[in-house]
């Protein structure tokens, strides 16, 4: 190193699941790391790992706010993680219209934002889901044409399909990486893997309802390491990379694997069955990224599920983990 400042780094929705892992790399990297959260946002995360970050408390739709914070971070590398992967269908299509505002928005007040400031940055990562995919043909490629099946992915979709058209007017690139189904310590148990594993560990039944159905699943350690070489790559703007291991196991595999490495009584897992037409699977290539920046899956299933159920064996006494 030349003896230089480390850049500055800016994590939009840097306390949850992914993002603190990625604040947690970012610190590790040495960088000059903030955080941007919403009023709301609960950081027990970032204050856990007892990370280095400054923190930004601001809604996303304040264009004022986000303006002041980007002139005085000047970050030179954006990550945006801020959408919301679980929302539950409401009456008179309450969680469409939640969606447009909360994730469509924001990614579009963010990034003009970044756009306006004095000092833009490098580069622009922004976290995209593998449900943009849908029910398309396998394995899934980024050429193909989305079918999203949820608020959630066609918020996502949507805001893809936005940087395409405003890229020629923005002074940086903007990069989507379009993550598989992530996991590892410190995810919410209202998702299946730390689901499965704070039951098994606790003695209490599961009930795996489509347990055919196909998911590419890649550690979070992973995950971060291709977002954060994602920012360093370069790419064309507007590009969108699948982030994926290339393995997709059933979910009745998953679960035999937390109860093997939990030591758990099989017999607490109940496999509903299920009709194969009625099954999804999201199986994306990796290749692309493999081609672009050099990157592929290191941490095995295995290995993942084993290091998540030694964190959760750590951490089941603590309080509940959520959002």
């Amino acid at each position: 190193m030349s003896g230089r400042p480390m850049p500055n780094v800016l994590i939009v929705g840097g306390a949850g699941f992914i993002g603190s892992h990625l604040v947690a790399r970012c610190v590790k990297e040495g960088h000059a790391v903030h955080v941007l959260v919403r009023p709301e946002t609960n950081v027990h995360r970032l204050r856990r790992a007892d990370l280095e970050a400054q923190l930004h408390i601001l809604h996303l739709d304040d264009r004022s706010a986000l303006e002041r914070c980007f002139a005085a971070t000047r970050p030179d590398y954006v990550y945006y993680l801020a959408a919301a992967t679980r929302r539950k269908q409401e009456a008179r299509l309450g969680d469409a219209f939640a969606s447009v505002q909360e994730d469509l928005i924001g990614l579009l007040s963010t990034i003009a934002a970044a756009a306006e400031t004095q000092h833009p940055p490098v580069a622009f990562v922004r976290a995209g889901t593998l449900a943009a995919y849908g029910g398309t043909p396998l394995p899934h490629v980024e050429t193909q044409r989305e079918v999203p099946k949820t608020t959630y992915a066609a918020a996502l979709v949507a805001g893809g399909h936005y940087i395409d058209a405003l890229q020629p007017r923005l002074p940086f690139p903007i990069v989507t990486a379009r993550l598989s189904l992530v996991f590892g310590p410190a995810q919410s148990d209202a998702f299946l893997i730390p689901s499965l594993i704070r039951r098994c560990l606790g003695g209490e039944r599961s009930i795996i309802r489509r347990p055919n159905e196909k998911r590419d699943l890649l550690f979070v350690d992973d995950a971060v390491e291709a977002m954060y070489r994602l920012s360093m790559a370069r790419l064309q703007g507007a590009s969108i990379v699948n982030i994926a291991s290339g393995n997709a196991p059933t979910m009745r595999e998953v679960a035999a694997l937390i109860v093997a490495a939990t030591g758990a009584d099989p017999a607490l897992i109940e496999l509903l069955p299920t009709r194969g037409s009625d099954d999804v699977d999201l199986c994306p290539s990796p290749a692309l990224a493999a081609e672009l920046f050099g990157w592929k899956a290191d941490i095995s299933l295995h290995r993942g599920i084993a290091r998540t159920v030694f964190w959760w064996r750590e951490n089941i006494q603590s309080s509940p983990i959520s959002g």
